[in-house]
């Protein structure tokens, strides 16, 4: 247990001292910070910046995906949650149970299928 803590302390002061030895070189042998007139702005690049920044931006695709992982996931864990429990006796809890799970996420499928909050209190 001792060798280890120490082991442990070693990697933990190697990690510091190369890290902070980073810093320092990077100070000592990188380039001089300069200071440009457009850094301030949005772009660094030299663009100004036009229009306005908030836009109205579809999210349909990023919801889709979503309830596609969600779906997938659900699959994953019934799957596995069946082969767990396929040695019961009493086939009917189980299957209640997988029942009622699947009836929950198809209800927040739905609800995020929906377009609207409206659940929401």
């Amino acid at each position: 247990m001792v060798d280890g803590v120490t082991l442990l302390l070693v990697f933990i002061g190697v990690a510091a001292v190369f890290g902070v030895g980073s810093l320092i070189s990077n100070r000592m042998l990188g380039a001089k910070a300069r200071r440009a007139y457009l850094a301030p702005l949005t772009y660094e690049c030299g663009q100004e910046p036009e229009g306005e920044a908030q836009i109205d931006f579809p999210t349909q695709h990023y919801t889709f995906a979503i309830v596609f992982v969600a779906v997938d996931i659900m699959g994953f864990l019934l799957s596995l949650w069946a082969l767990t429990f396929r040695s019961l006796q009493n086939p009917w809890a189980p299957t209640v149970f997988a029942a009622g799970f699947t009836a929950l996420a198809l209800a927040g499928i739905y609800y995020a299928l929906s377009g609207e909050k409206k659940w929401v209190v």
